[in-house]
Formats: C-alpha cells, sequence, structure tokens
C-alpha cells in the first residue's frame, strides 16, 4: 500500500507540520529513491526517503506506509534510520550566527553558509586562526587604500552554461541509452525531469536535476553515505562523482560547474536486476550528453 510522502514524513516525525513537509517537497529537499520527489509523489516499503531538514541530512528505508501523525515510539516502527550522526558541538557552535533583527540572509550571504556548512570543521579552524592572527599582527604596514576591504565575492549561481530542459537530453535519448522499455515522462520543469517505467516509482526510474547557486560537495557528501561505493569522476574535462549501490539498482553521477552542479540517476527495477556496470555507463553517457549540448 503506498502513500504521500509529505504525508508520510510528516507521520513518522520528520518534520513538524504537515505544510512544512509540503515545503520542503517543493522546495527540492526530499528525495525518494535519489529523485527529487513532489509532494504527493507515492512511496511503498522499501522506498529511501532523504530528507534535509533542520540543518541535517535524514535518511530512512521505509518499511510501513502511515499517513496520520503517530508517537515517536510508533513512528519509529514505521522506518529504518540510516542518518549519519549529528555533527559535533563543536562545530554547530562554530558555525556562523545571524543576529536577530538582522532580516533574511543575501543570496551571497546563504551561498556563505552553505560553503561553512560543508566545508567541515577544519576549515572553520583554519578561519578562526587566520583571523586571530591577523587581528594580533604587529605589521603595522597600512593596506592599499584603493583595495576594497570586503571579502572576494564568491561564484554567482547560475553562472554555468545552461543545459537546457531535461539536460538537453530527449525521451526516445533516455530509453535507447538506458535501455528501459515503457519509461513515460512524469516530471519535467526548468530544472528537473524523471522518467518512469510505472507511474508508481516501483520500476525503472531516470532523472536529471540541475541545482543552480548549490554546493556539489554537500551532495557527494550525501551519496557518500547512502550508496556503496562513490568515485571521482572526470568527463569532457569536468569534474564530478559517481556512486552506486548494486542491491539498490542505483547509480549517480554529479558534474560540479562551480556555483552549479547537474546529476544524473539512474534505478534499475530491482525485480529484474542488472549489472551495476551497464547502470553507470547509463548514467555516464547521459551526463557526457547533457555537457556536450550545454549552452
Amino acid at each position: 500500500m503506498s502513500t504521500r510522502v509529505d504525508a508520510y514524513i510528516w507521520a513518522i516525525r520528520l518534520t513538524k507540520t504537515r505544510s512544512a513537509a509540503g515545503a520542503a517537497c517543493r522546495g527540492g529537499h526530499v528525495r525518494v529513491n535519489g529523485a527529487t520527489a513532489k509532494p504527493a509523489q507515492p512511496i511503498v516499503p522499501g522506498d529511501e526517503i532523504r530528507v534535509w531538514v533542520n540543518g541535517r541530512e535524514r535518511i530512512v528505508e521505509v518499511t510501513k506506509t502511515i499517513s496520520k501523525r503517530v508517537s515517536a515510539p510508533a513512528a519509529a516502527e514505521c522506518y529504518i534510520d540510516k542518518s549519519p550522526p549529528p555533527p559535533p558541538k563543536e562545530i554547530i557552535a562554530g558555525q556562523p550566527r545571524r543576529d536577530r533583527g538582522a532580516g533574511r540572509p543575501t543570496k551571497r550571504e546563504r551561498r556563505q553558509l552553505d560553503r561553512l556548512r560543508s566545508s567541515g570543521f577544519l576549515i572553520s579552524l583554519v578561519a578562526v586562526l587566520a583571523l586571530a592572527l591577523g587581528a594580533c599582527s604587529s605589521d603595522d604596514t597600512p593596506s592599499d587604500p584603493n583595495r576594497p576591504n570586503t571579502p572576494e565575492a564568491p561564484a554567482q549561481a547560475g553562472s554555468g552554461p545552461f543545459f537546457g530542459r531535461c539536460g538537453g537530453v530527449t525521451l526516445e535519448e533516455v530509453v535507447r541509452v538506458t535501455g528501459f522499455t515503457g519509461l513515460s515522462t512524469t516530471v519535467d520543469n526548468t530544472s528537473v525531469c524523471e522518467w518512469d517505467t510505472t507511474g508508481s516509482r516501483t520500476g525503472a526510474v531516470a532523472s536529471f536535476n540541475w541545482y543552480r547557486g548549490s554546493p556539489i560537495g554537500r551532495e557527494e557528501a550525501n551519496v557518500k553515505l547512502s550508496r556503496d561505493e562513490t568515485n571521482k569522476l572526470e568527463i569532457k574535462g569536468h569534474t564530478g562523482f559517481i556512486g552506486w549501490s548494486q542491491s539498490g539498482q542505483i547509480c549517480e553521477v554529479g558534474i560540479d560547474f562551480g556555483a552549479d552542479f547537474f546529476e544524473w540517476s539512474i534505478r534499475g527495477d530491482a525485480r529484474n536486476p542488472r549489472p551495476i556496470d551497464e547502470i553507470c555507463n547509463a548514467a555516464r553517457e547521459l551526463a557526457t550528453m547533457s555537457i556536450e549540448r550545454a549552452s
């Protein structure tokens, strides 16, 4: 029996309200079996759900579908929690916080916060030491008055190439490359495309996701936690990662473009498993096509 993903993540208490669960889906913060999920996405036992909430990634495997909120002990019986442990208190304490009344962060400030969060404690420690040394320096040489005293601006979101709808790849090409017969388009917008053989995500699925203004490092870390193997990858001079799980019949390829990145995710039908090399070769070929057709 299936249920909506927004109802499920609220019912098992990953979000405080049903509306917050729907907002997380619409914001692209919920993924089912590696593909971005809409609020009405049906889920069934065996599906993997990843939710970015409260500054951390929650990863759960569905064991029982429910759509009504239950107590914490009852909720725990409906999933297997595969989430990584929360970061140490030292890292949380070292992350920058915005003063009350300062208003919402600008886009630039949000990108800087994302980079700090994803860089880990070591980089935060180096930054603190650099500031301390700079403040204690005895060098009284005046600085260049023509040089601005603001930090270098990060790469602008959306400054990478334009990939076009569905990464510049057609449904017919996805069918040819993956070998999945019966694929139909279930999601088609400017940043996400998904093709499904069943319409309920219980069979083979292929998806393209284009992330603008989002660091690839966080996504790569999530893939490392949820896949059996993850390696660095280079296609047409562009670097990224590839991660796969034979048991889950899934392979994901992410390619970095500065402040942007895209990801191809291919999942085979677990009822008719294929060698994972075939699935990963399809993901690499589709990623290559997207790079070659970018403008």
